[in-house]
């Protein structure tokens, strides 16, 4: 995922241009780029993606 993110702001002229594009601060893309900070849903936004969170259950064997 950081490196769909990665390619989309390396599309750009500068990491400026590319923060512009997503409403956010040139260092907080800076902080996100590099794994500092997590990816904020602007970002994944303007990269094309979506967060997405599932459930999984499953048996554990000897539970009461």
């Amino acid at each position: 995922m950081i490196g769909i993110v990665r390619r989309w702001a390396d599309s750009f002229p500068s990491e400026a241009a590319a923060a512009r594009a997503a409403g956010i601060k040139r260092q907080t893309l800076h902080q996100q780029r590099n794994a500092d900070k997590p990816l904020s849903e602007k970002v994944l936004k303007a990269a094309g993606l979506r967060r997405v969170v599932s459930v999984h259950y499953e048996f554990i064997e000897g539970a009461e």
